[in-house]
């Protein structure tokens, strides 16, 4: 097809494909009805996401069939299906499939601070120390080796825990997401059940799948001051790993997790973190990116909380590292960020939509996904639809994954993020006003290529180290002044002055520069990037 006829007639590639919520009890007549009204409303296909209020038995062999049905209605209207890894989300579990294996389940290392005097040694510890404690900050830090509990003072117990039980697994937990193993069972679970029960679809109308919100520590990662106790991600293997990358013992040095010892600065947990960013993005990353090549799908999705350096410490380490392994790197942006009540220009999430575009810019990525519209309500207009869709345009969005299209809102799947993007919504019928204004902006954009001559270094291994547990919660709640929340503003405002002057750019991740940078010719090149002006913030 030409670019003119591309541009006047957009293939199913170009167009949408909601996050296709199905929430009720599934009937195959249904689901080829509400295809065939997504084909109405100009989009190009949708994702089969397993939402709240389900009714048919995840990953039964009715699912599957379901699943068959959709890809062959797919093929009859030319749209594209595509598959969602969980049950729910985050990702991992398999809506406890997984988890129901203790091995596999997520883990952390608790800290208790408690008085001395009473403890007892019950030889669970991973490590136990002697220390003056106040607040976020420790002093005199001596590690008891001996199991010879001072008489007096305050006392570190360490322990590794498995996460507890939980009704949004299904009475299991999220996965170890951090663990080789854990992870293969979650593709042995789920990718290995897809491919033997719908695989002669892979790689042509089901092009890929949908991973949500993976990550090493949603609720773990912080200390609580009141009660004494606190948690950071863990696994097994962590140990081994950290003493072959970074040549010395994690144990001795646990304390340093949790609190300043030394000054506000921490090599151990700069260190601590990059760990985990490395067995996290090799893992659920690498392991499933892998699996995809080999089966011609295509890994898309996004990780759990992009949008700042604080909140990628806490739980993903780094997203441009994990982007590198996804065939096609995605984003959420919730809300109805990019909509001017009052005329004024309204604030965007840009830190994750140019970390995103700058990874797949580097590493040939055609498709960069977003999840947007999340979290909007009914009275979102078109012309809201139009604006936040624009500026994600802008910043490369090319794969637009509309949350939500409800199956059904019955029960508890009306409570569900409105509006329903589809039949429920008394304007579905014109929706092709939308879907072919982006598709085109799609189409046009697919011919070129992004031109950025600046790069940005990012400062995320700056954050590892000043990252501190002991202070997350409080600065979640109350808006702390530190060195940690000083770099986000500061990242925030330079990224603001350069766009705001048309300087695009690209963020240079430093791991992903020692890989792939090298110069020629007076630039700096990443991949397939080149830039002419490096800033380091």
């Amino acid at each position: 097809m030409s670019v003119s006829e591309s541009f006047r007639n957009p293939g199913k590639e170009f167009r949408g494909k909601p996050f296709w919520s199905w929430n009720g009890k599934l009937d195959k007549d249904e689901l080829v009805r509400q295809i065939r009204i997504f084909k109405e409303m100009g989009l190009g296909g949708a994702f089969m996401h397993s939402r709240v209020g389900l009714d048919t038995a995840y990953l039964s062999k009715e699912w599957f069939d379901l699943i068959d049905a959709c890809a062959e209605e797919g093929i009859k209207s030319d749209m594209e299906m595509w598959l969602y890894d969980e049950d729910r989300w985050p990702s991992g579990a398999a809506g406890g499939m997984v988890t129901k294996d203790h091995q596999y389940r997520a883990r952390s290392m608790e800290v208790k601070v408690l008085d001395a005097s009473s403890y007892k040694v019950t030889g669970t510890e991973a490590a136990i120390f002697s220390a003056k404690v106040d607040g976020a900050n420790a002093s005199d830090v001596k590690e008891i080796k001996n199991g010879k509990i001072p008489s007096s003072g305050k006392i570190l117990v360490f322990e590794v825990k498995t996460d507890d039980p939980s009704p949004w697994y299904n009475g299991e937990t999220y996965l170890d997401t951090l663990s080789d193993k854990a992870v293969e069972k979650f593709i042995e679970v789920t990718h290995e059940a897809y491919r033997k029960n719908n695989g002669k679809h892979f790689g042509k109308i089901i092009p890929g799948i949908f991973t949500d919100e993976p990550n090493y520590a949603h609720r773990s990662n912080y200390y609580n001051e009141e009660e004494g106790f606190g948690r950071v991600a863990w696994t097994g293997t962590l140990p081994e790993v950290f003493k072959k990358r970074y040549g010395y013992d994690i144990m001795p040095r646990l304390p340093e997790l949790y609190f300043n010892i030394d000054g506000e600065v921490s090599e151990l947990r700069q260190n601590y973190f990059d760990c985990l960013t490395y067995l996290f993005s090799r893992a659920f990353g690498k392991l499933i990116y892998d699996w995809c090549e080999k089966n011609n799908m295509q890994y898309t999705g996004h990780v759990l909380a992009e949008g700042s350096l604080r909140s990628q410490t806490a739980v993903v380490g780094s997203a441009m590292r994990f982007y590198e392994f996804m065939q096609a790197p995605g984003i959420d942006i919730l809300c109805s960020q990019g909509v001017s009540r009052d005329g004024k220009a309204a604030a965007v999430e840009t830190i994750t939509a140019k970390q995103c575009a700058s990874v797949c810019a580097q590493q040939g990525r055609k498709l960069m996904l977003s999840e947007l519209y999340g979290v909007t309500g009914w009275n979102f207009s078109f012309t809201d639809h139009k604006a936040v869709g624009d500026w994600q345009a802008a910043f490369g969005v090319n794969l637009r994954c509309h949350h939500l299209s409800w199956y059904t809102m019955m029960g508890e799947a009306k409570r569900d993020y409105p509006a329903s993007i589809s039949f429920q919504s008394a304007w579905y019928k014109d929706y092709n006003l939308v879907e072919d204004y982006f598709s085109r902006v799609n189409a046009a954009l697919a011919i070129g290529k992004a031109v950025r001559n600046v790069g940005v270094i990012h400062p995320i291994e700056t954050a590892w180290s000043l990252y501190n547990p002991g202070l997350h919660r409080k600065h979640y709640e109350m808006d702390g002044e530190n060195a940690l929340t000083n770099l986000d503003s500061a990242m925030q405002k330079l990224q603001n002055m350069l766009l705001q002057n048309h300087y695009d750019f690209d963020y240079i991740d430093e791991e992903h520069l020692n890989r792939f940078g090298s110069v020629a010719n007076k630039e700096l090149s990443v991949g397939l990037m080149s830039y002419k002006a490096v800033v380091v913030p």
